[in-house]
């Protein structure tokens, strides 16, 4: 596979040589017929359907070994592209920004189809915002694009604020808590600290249902072909994980607390009913739309992201089956 030159293209390669292969194991089994390695970047409730499916047991009801690891967003891309993953659940943008250096993965379901970021600051009005410090993960996350998106919709340029990278989420969180930062785009559990704290929400994304990938799942064009019946099933195990979080609070929430490491049941209850009302939609199904935000947020930093065909990006044919047509 040949990449593009542009600094998206150079990091690609160079993240494929380092830190995805030693992250990823390089396990001898995986991408055999049953046994995947699927990642995910962050510890959030977007992932907690993909969470609920394999500590349900619904892979294993598929006849599925799924193993779920943890990879930063940077190093998602490349260790599916490699062969070291084989499913991802990453968001929009890295796709479309892989693409643009010469990928090829398709983008299967999308687990969170709307920005579910509400932006909390420390000041009462959006216009206030205008001089102030507001803190992102990464250019190439999900959260970077709602914090864009936000500004745009609420009339203030990039350029009218201070953007400060920070790296992960519970950087961006612990530093609006200490105002360090001025505001963020963030989301139940921690939406709720930031209340508590005093910090006001002045605006809240997922009610403005803003079409974008946060998070999706995903994978490459040739395990697709090789493997379409291991994907399958893997889509009917999602599905099942899919369903139980809408239905069952209580199941989802001690899932949700064991991996956000949140004890506070009104911060976990809080957080169920803002994903399963307010984000999820049945089916999940990946729309040009969804990536529209991506490619838009993109343009000017990653070479020749303003000539990728979104709709070629997306394969619905699995969620079609698994999920039926609504």
């Amino acid at each position: 596979m040949k990449f593009k030159s542009g600094a998206f293209g150079v990091a690609l390669v160079a993240a494929l040589a380092t830190s995805s292969l030693t992250a990823c194991g390089g396990s001898s089994d995986a991408g055999a017929d049953g046994v995947l390695t699927v990642s995910y970047s962050e510890e959030v409730a977007d992932q907690l359907p993909l969470w609920i499916a394999s500590e349900a047991g619904y892979f294993k009801e598929q006849g599925l070994t799924v193993k779920l690891i943890k990879l930063d967003s940077n190093q998602g891309y490349p260790a599916l592209i490699s062969g070291q993953t084989q499913l991802a659940s990453m968001g929009g943008s890295q796709i479309v920004a892989g693409t643009a250096a010469g990928g090829e993965v398709k983008v299967l379901a999308a687990l969170t189809p709307v920005l579910p970021y509400q932006i909390y600051a420390n000041v009462p009005t959006a216009a206030q915002l205008k001089g102030k410090k507001i803190g992102y993960t990464t250019k190439s996350g999900s959260q970077y694009i709602g914090t864009l998106l936000a500004l745009k919709k609420l009339g203030i340029s990039p350029s009218e604020v201070n953007l400060v990278p920070l790296g992960s989420v519970t950087n961006v969180n612990n530093a609006l808590l200490a105002k360090t930062i001025d505001a963020s785009a963030t989301h139940p559990p921690a939406s709720l600290k930031f209340e508590d704290a005093g910090l006001h929400m002045v605006m809240d994304m997922a009610k403005e249902k803003i079409p974008n990938i946060n998070v999706g799942i995903s994978s490459t064009s040739d395990y697709l072909k090789d493997h379409p019946d291991v994907v399958g099933k893997f889509m009917a195990g999602l599905k099942k994980g899919f369903d139980r979080e809408r239905a069952d609070e209580a199941y989802s929430t001690k899932i949700l607390g064991a991996h956000l490491g949140v004890t506070d049941q009104r911060a976990l209850d809080a957080t169920w009913k803002y994903y399963s009302t307010e984000v999820l939609t049945d089916p999940p199904v990946a729309t040009v739309d969804q990536l529209k935000s991506s490619q838009q947020s993109l343009e000017g930093s990653v070479n020749g992201v303003d000539k990728v065909d979104l709709a070629s990006l997306i394969d619905s044919s699995f969620v079609d089956k698994a999920f039926g047509s609504k």
